[in-house]
């Protein structure tokens, strides 16, 4: 995830691995005239955390104006249009912590609370007053700081994006349709996915298209598919197409080849080696040992 900001840039946390999240930290200018940045992609929340400075920030054609302190959060959302303007209020340095959250996460946060994607534009906020959030980034400064593991920032990161989307989103009218467990899917959805891929062997099948068959984003499908078969979609029909494979191998007089492309191979190579690394022995030779 690349990593840019208003200010000069400090350290971020590039070279440590992380996966879904990236921090940075930022020497900002003591007045700035006019900033117009491009939508970002990911979800960003930024942490000021030396200095005091007030922000005006044009959301459409209003202004809104706002006092930064140490501890003030603002968030912008993907694909909005940063356009602001700050100016210190004294002569102390301007610093901040950025937060970015890739949109897997989002995506994850808000279908597991049962939210439509579209509902993230109410995590918009020019000043956030939350002591959860704050410190969650506090801590994630500390942990740019000290090179901690990607999983420790991540769970981090996802626990105030948790917080932060029960909070602003899923008000006591939406909390009682708040699945159970979302984090499993359904019996009747599951055997509707394993049904359509047993039917689909031969095919190319995306994902996008599992994840309709159940009415899910594509990341939360990924996700709860993985929890409830122990395998991701890929590697499950991987598993099914080669099950099938050795059927066709034991009962069918079709050729390796013609068994390669009814179970979705196009290539021969490509089957014998998936074959091969699953039975031990070639197509050709598990055919004769039957």
């Amino acid at each position: 995830m690349t990593f840019a900001g208003i200010g000069r840039p400090l350290t971020d946390s590039s070279a440590l691995g992380w996966g879904r999240v990236a921090v940075g930290r930022f020497r900002d200018p003591a007045q700035l005239d006019e900033y117009v940045g491009p939508p970002a992609p990911q979800l960003t929340m930024v942490l000021v955390t030396a200095g005091h400075y007030t922000i005006e920030s044009r959301d459409g054609g209003a202004l809104r104006r706002v006092g930064y302190a140490p501890g003030s959060v603002g968030i912008t959302v993907p694909g909005r249009r940063n356009e602001l303007r700050w100016r210190s209020a004294g002569q102390d340095r301007l610093e901040s912590l950025h937060l970015r959250v890739a949109p897997a996460l989002v995506h994850e946060t808000l279908d597991g609370l049962g939210l439509p994607h579209d509902d993230v534009a109410g995590l918009d906020v020019l000043s956030l007053g939350d002591a959860y959030v704050a410190g969650a980034m506090s801590a994630l400064g500390e942990a740019l700081d000290a090179g901690a593991p990607g999983l420790y920032a991540d769970s981090v990161a996802e626990a105030a994006l948790v917080h932060l989307a029960y909070r602003r989103l899923a008000g006591p009218p939406r909390r009682s349709n708040i699945a159970r467990d979302p984090g499993v899917l359904g019996r009747r959805g599951l055997q509707r996915v394993l049904d359509y891929l047993d039917a689909h062997l031969g095919e190319d099948v995306g994902l996008d298209t599992l994840a309709g068959l159940v009415s899910v984003s594509r990341y939360h499908f990924l996700r709860t598919f993985t929890r409830a078969t122990g395998l991701t979609p890929h590697r499950y029909l991987v598993e099914i197409r080669l099950r099938r494979a050795a059927e066709l191998l034991r009962t069918s007089g079709l050729s390796v080849q013609q068994v390669a492309a009814s179970c979705g191979y196009r290539s021969p190579s490509r089957f014998a080696a998936s074959f091969r690394a699953r039975y031990g022995v070639s197509p050709s030779e598990y055919r004769r040992s039957e």
